[in-house]
């Protein structure tokens, strides 16, 4: 018992079946093991059963091998302001339709999604994705990965960082206490808005 197979109904390949060969007058259940197929590439096959009399080929059949999983590439940030940035990839989808999803957060846990503008990406060449995250906290390192996922499995990008701008901090003047002939107490309320913030007081007549 051998199995043909190959990406037409001329086959090309054969592979001896497990079981072969095999005697009997009941069905038979064979199989055979194939390795180093092409990923996401449509085979036929057949079973082909000879003895000192003849042979016999089974009817055609088909099956679709998976996409290998994507290949991702992080690359830096840019675009980055106060409380925004542009997170950056490539992504070779490997022939399968791709999802890319960017995690960030504080740490390398993450904690945060955001799905790429392209999202899903196909083909077999490397494609730029990239995601426009806001609402950030100014003056703030964020790590930053990409995980792209298509039928093949998930590919998690290398960890990248990106350190948000700092901006001015508010400050508002509030009334003067404790005031007597000779003092007062000045007081105000500031914002540091996540810098280190040097504060002063400007009094004069």
């Amino acid at each position: 018992v051998t199995f043909e197979y190959g990406l037409t109904v001329a086959y090309g390949s054969t592979a001896s079946a497990t079981e072969s060969p095999i005697t009997g007058t009941a069905g038979t259940s064979v199989s055979a093991g194939l390795t180093g197929l092409t990923p996401n590439t449509t085979y036929h096959f057949r079973v082909s059963a000879t003895n000192s009399t003849g042979t016999t080929n089974g009817l055609d059949r088909t099956f679709t091998t998976l996409p290998a999983p994507p290949v991702v590439t992080t690359n830096p940030a840019s675009g980055i302001t106060s409380s925004g940035a542009t997170l950056n990839v490539s992504v070779n989808a490997n022939n399968g339709s791709t999802t890319v999803t960017f995690e960030y957060g504080l740490t390398v846990s993450y904690g945060s999604t955001a799905t790429a503008n392209q999202s899903p990406v196909s083909g077999t060449s490397d494609t730029a994705v990239s995601v426009d995250l806001s609402g950030l906290t100014p003056n703030t390192t964020y790590h930053f990965r990409v995980v792209g996922e298509n039928a093949g499995g998930a590919t998690n990008g290398l960890d990248q960082t990106f350190t948000t701008e700092a901006v001015a901090p508010l400050a508002k003047t509030n009334e003067a206490g404790g005031v007597s002939a000779f003092g007062a107490t000045l007081n105000g309320t500031v914002n540091a808005r996540n810098a280190d913030s040097v504060v002063t007081f400007e009094y004069g007549l």
